[in-house]
């Protein structure tokens, strides 16, 4: 179920990252599922959480029953090349991770 997934940002942008989560090409009823947690990290394999550079709380979208999440960044992470993952507890309480990739933060202009 992880699907690999390239997010491209500017700086300072908040607007929301929205996951769809999918089994064989159909959206998954995620009404049930907790804890989704979008993690942004300078490295692919951190041994822990204390390089992580943030962290995101996952909302259900329309309840969920369409498969979809989302997550709203702070906006705060410098230009870069970094990975991320996005995870969830389904409904047996399994942790599951939908997708991962590079994110990838571009210096912006406008400063406000």
């Amino acid at each position: 179920m992880t699907a690999t997934i390239d997010i491209a940002r500017k700086r300072g942008d908040t607007r929301r990252l929205i996951f769809v989560v999918k089994a064989d090409g159909v959206a998954v009823d995620i009404s049930g599922w907790t804890a989704f947690k979008l993690t942004v990290d300078p490295t692919k394999d951190p041994v822990d959480d204390t390089t992580k550079l943030e962290q995101m709380t996952g909302t259900l979208t329309s309840g969920g029953t369409d498969g979809r999440v989302h997550f709203i960044p702070a906006g705060t992470i410098s230009p870069g090349k970094w990975r991320y993952d996005v995870q969830g507890t389904d409904t047996n309480g399994e942790k599951v991770t939908i997708c991962e990739g590079v994110y990838s933060v571009t210096q912006d202009i406008t400063k406000t």
